[in-house]
């Protein structure tokens, strides 16, 4: 039968045997750890060629200096000209430059901008990004109901810090009812992909909730899997 502590289970032995998942710092979308001979060549002539997944893979070389000198403008040069053609890794890549003042000046009002073209494109780690730029107010007014929003879009696709954040939301009645039982299950499931924060906050909830209440909470994180389970 699948349940929820099977799931911890494995996801806590592919974290044992360096599968991890890095959840608690954004990361730039399409990460790689590997350059092979010939292929920053070949990547920049793909670049040149207008082709936007080379530029945002060439924005991606220059931002962490693989294969080439880091030059974080030169990174979010190439980032604009693939999230000018609508590539959604792009723009919230670009969106991250503006956000972090990498490459560029700080700007809040244009990173939620690339933030949101990518979140239209349900990219989960602009949805989350710009939740939290609707939960903190920077680069658009502050608006709890926006963030809970845009943290369930993220969380409803797996993504372990929105889930975390859409828990203390429903705990919190910030920008949705108050529902403990929810925002439970929201903590197991970010728990079970090894989201820190999310694992102290079960703890915590099992503490103050009833039985009853451990075992409906559980019981919604397993539905939840079970409908979310891929094929």
């Amino acid at each position: 039968m699948f349940n929820i502590a099977d799931y911890m289970k494995l996801k806590e032995f592919l974290i044992n045997v360096g599968l991890v998942f890095m959840l608690l710092c954004q990361t730039l979308h399409g990460q790689q750890d590997v350059v092979e001979d010939g292929e920053i060549a070949n990547t920049r002539a793909k670049a040149k060629r207008g082709e936007a997944e080379a530029q945002s893979l060439l924005g991606y070389y220059y931002a962490v200096g693989q294969g080439v000198t880091k030059d974080e403008v030169e990174a979010a040069k190439w980032y604009r000209k693939a999230a000018e053609q609508n590539l959604a890794a792009a723009q919230f890549n670009l969106g991250s430059c503006y956000d972090r003042g990498q490459g560029l000046a700080k700007d809040m009002a244009e990173a939620v901008k690339w933030y949101r073209k990518a979140a239209d494109q349900n990219l989960a780690e602009a949805q989350f990004s710009l939740g939290v730029c609707y939960k903190r107010g920077e680069g658009v007014p502050q608006n709890d109901v926006e963030a809970a929003k845009w943290y369930r879009k993220a969380a409803e696709q797996n993504y372990a810090s929105a889930q975390f954040n859409l828990a203390i939301c429903c705990i919190r009645a910030q920008g949705v009812a108050q529902d403990d039982l929810e925002g439970y299950k929201w903590c197991l499931l970010s728990s079970a992909q090894g989201f820190e924060q999310a694992k102290i906050n079960v703890v915590k909830l099992e503490a103050a909730l009833s039985s009853e209440q451990i075992a409906e909470g559980k019981l919604r994180a397993n539905n939840w899997l079970k409908q979310h389970k891929k094929s």
